[in-house]
């Protein structure tokens, strides 16, 4: 049986299509006016808002671009990446236009939400106009979504759901600990083509990319890490003053993908900030994988594509770090989706490039770091492939020459005209990136985004013949030469160092075209360039840690992922190895993935602390070692835990503080507490002063604000550095001489009086 695809609903036809989103629209708009405090109709609320504003506005832009016979994937994140796009271009204008009516609070919840729904609904009468061409829609095999395969893998994210609920409430990671061992069998079983078939490999990517996000999420039922919080400080701020300052100074102040988006998508859900931090970013994020699926399948065979993007998602910084850094993980799916513009060969070029106007201004509001790493590669890119031409036209030129010169004569009466090379990256599309990012970054914010670049680039330009080579100085460099923890640890850094070793050999097997695939021109410049990025943070001085090596390492592999499993295959398969020389057996010709998906199953077990949980090895996933960290854990471990996981005393105090604290007053607090909970939680700017390690001497009136790791653990954290950990015993006798105005059990308060 087969039902029409909801997710190409731009090929609808006209009625059917008009129906279906005018129905959709009224009936969250009812939901939306209700306000009712029944939790049933509150959760109502957030699916259907976050689906309909993640997804609808985009599907109606597609409409009006006539944009149809796009595959799912493709129709899928176009949308999602339009609909964001819109939702933040359209608070922006809200943010300048509105105060110019006499509106004082543009981003109020009843102005937010009406512009947007006067939006869509103007989106949608403008699409019925441009586009009334009948058009097949496309359909679903009923029988392959809801086989058992299929229904197996909707079962991952249900589970890690679960499972996360456990630890949250019973600190038992039993569950958790089946699904991570699972989600490992997976790769093998694509590798060994069993159960898995290669239609349900999306769906298998998109299961195991919203699992692993959820499973550290959802740990919790606040906020946790480090930018996150001063993210939702920002946000926060938008929403209690109902205006964003774009004059205020600060990078991240010039980030709609956390300033706006974040607010709008609060609002629409009605969801407060946290949990849109912790729910609608990582199942925005999730997309990510599935995007680079398509682009890695439309250059190599299917189970390449799908282990190059579980390599990719197997990594600690995907779905632990960018769980926490919402502005990243937006940029993220804009690079993603610019990349598939770059492969993409059935969009006309005029649309091609009005999408990749769109998404690369979404782009540079989202994230400077991702912004200026792609500015660079697209500038050189485009600059190798202008020479490469140039110099192939020459070459033809000359061949044309010296036929002439014996006689011959050209196909046409003349010289051989050039043929087109596919290219999809021409000079306005560097123009409009460069002009865009550079401009935004200099005229926002009080221009601190572009100052920070600079101020990067000179710093390095200062250091790079001083410090060349020097781990002190090179973050990147450091951590390959570190001394691993254990025995185990070790075998660890050695699957992550063979990985790198892969991925050199891959670059190196499709340069001289030793592979059978199909990796276009451009995107093989980009592998290179992500490659010089990631040697320059091992060599280059300061580029890794003021980029932040983890973060730089996630942008690359997005670029590097498939390059991963295609040196593997290179290696395997090559003349003289044992494999090579196999001549029968079912197994043959999938050896190499076999031993590949095993490779990665393995490494991805280690990544997530699975491992090192059941070998009580200094575990440190916040997911599936609360409990191993707290009793077992040395000092460093500790801090590292309490740095990013929140306890809920420790909120409980924060927004006690927020609230009933004098104004103007000056609060202490060790680095961690006052860069995290109190920034979220309390309201308060990242700021001075923190706790001293010695000699404590707090001023008339001040506060000093103590969360579990201080009391419990009797550490702090800073004031330098967030791992730099101290005891607490020698200034407590100061602490304690203060007036304790709050406490409760794990966090308490004292201000001098």
């Amino acid at each position: 049986m087969q039902i029409r695809n909801p997710i190409t609903l731009n090929d609808w036809r006209i009625r059917s299509y008009f129906i279906a989103i005018l129905v959709f629209q009224l009936g969250l708009l009812v939901i939306q006016l209700l306000g009712s405090t029944n939790s049933h109709i509150l959760v109502l609320q957030a699916i259907l808002g976050f689906a309909f504003f993640s997804f609808i506005p985009g599907i109606i832009v597609l409409r009006i671009m006539r944009v149809h016979y796009l595959s799912t994937i493709e129709t899928l994140l176009y949308a999602v990446g339009l609909s964001i796009a819109i939702l933040m271009f359209t608070g922006l204008l809200m943010s300048v236009l509105y105060p110019l009516v006499g509106i004082s609070r543009p981003l109020s919840s009843g102005s937010i939400l009406m512009t947007i729904n006067v939006t869509t609904s103007i989106l949608l009468l403008l699409s019925l106009v441009r586009d009334k061409e009948p058009v097949e829609s496309g359909y679903i095999d009923t029988e392959m979504v809801l086989s058992r395969p299929a229904l197996l893998l909707y079962l991952v994210p249900l589970l890690t759901i679960i499972g996360t609920y456990f630890v949250n409430q019973y600190h038992s990671n039993g569950i958790l600990m089946l699904v991570i061992a699972f989600i490992a069998v997976i790769p093998i079983l694509v590798g060994f083509d069993r159960v898995i078939p290669e239609a349900l490999y999306p769906l298998a990517i998109l299961s195991i990319s919203v699992s692993l996000l959820l499973h550290t999420s959802l740990i919790s039922l606040y906020l946790w890490g480090y930018d996150i919080h001063y993210e939702t400080f920002l946000a926060n701020l938008v929403m209690d003053n109902a205006f964003w300052d774009s004059t205020s100074p600060g990078n991240v102040n010039a980030m709609l993908s956390v300033v706006l988006m974040a607010p709008i998508y609060s609002y629409i859900t009605g969801l407060d900030l946290t949990w849109v931090f912790k729910l609608v970013y990582p199942l925005t994020f999730a997309l990510v994988p599935l995007g680079l699926y398509h682009v890695f399948r439309r250059q190599v065979e299917a189970k390449s594509a799908f282990l190059a993007c579980f390599f990719f998602v197997s990594f600690i910084i995907f779905y632990a770090e960018m769980a926490s850094l919402a502005r990243q993980e937006i940029a993220e799916l804009f690079l993603v989706l610019l990349i598939m513009l770059m492969v993409a060969r059935n969009i006309p070029r005029t649309t091609n490039f009005t999408l990749f106007v769109v998404f690369g201004a979404s782009l540079a509001i989202s994230h400077y770091g991702t912004s200026y790493i792609y500015l660079l590669a697209l500038i050189a890119v485009w600059l190798y492939m202008t020479l490469s031409s140039i110099a192939a036209t020459r070459g033809d030129t000359m061949l044309n020459r010296s036929r002439t010169a014996v006689g011959e004569r050209s196909s046409g009466g003349g010289s051989l005209s050039r043929k087109d090379d596919g290219r999809t990256i021409t000079l306005a599309h560097v123009l409009f990136f460069t002009g865009f990012t550079l401009g935004w970054y200099m005229l926002v914010a009080g221009g601190t985004s572009f100052d920070t670049i600079v101020s990067i680039i000179d710093h390095i330009g200062n250091t790079i013949f001083v410090d060349l080579l020097n781990p002190e100085a090179t973050e990147g460099l450091d951590l390959l030469i570190s001394t691993p923890q254990s025995p185990l640890h070790t075998v660890a850094k050695g699957l992550h160092l063979i990985t790198l070793a892969l991925i050199v050999v891959g670059f190196i097997a499709i340069c001289f075209r030793r592979t059978n695939t199909n990796f276009s021109r451009e995107y093989v410049a980009f592998s290179f360039i992500a490659l010089l990025f990631g040697v320059a943070g091992v060599l280059v001085p300061n580029f890794s840690s003021t980029l932040n090596t983890s973060r730089l390492y996630q942008i690359v592999l997005i670029f590097l992922a498939p390059l991963c499993v295609i040196g593997g295959i290179s290696i395997l398969a090559a003349p003289g190895t044992y494999i090579s020389k196999l001549r029968s057996g079912w197994l043959t010709g999938r050896t190499p993935l076999v031993l590949i998906s095993v490779l990665f199953s393995l490494l991805f077990l280690f990544s997530t602390g699975w491992i090192y949980e059941c070998a009580n090895d200094q575990p440190s996933s916040i997911a599936l070692s609360q409990d191993s960290i707290k009793k077992y854990g040395g000092d460093t471990p500790k801090n590292v835990f309490y740095g990013t996981f929140i306890p809920e005393h420790d909120v409980f105090g924060a927004r006690w503080l927020g609230e009933y604290m004098r104004d103007g007053s000056i609060v202490y607090a060790d680095r961690t507490r006052k860069d995290n909970v109190l920034t979220s939680y309390g309201n308060l700017a990242r700021n001075p002063p923190f706790l001293p390690k010695t000699d404590f001497k707090p001023v008339w009136g001040a506060y000093t604000y103590l969360g579990t790791y201080n009391v419990v653990e009797r550490s702090a954290s800073g004031p330098e550095e967030y791992y730099d950990h101290w005891s607490i015993e020698e200034i407590y006798p100061a602490i304690y001489r203060n007036n304790k105005v709050y406490s409760n059990g794990q966090s308490g308060i004292y201000r001098n009086e």
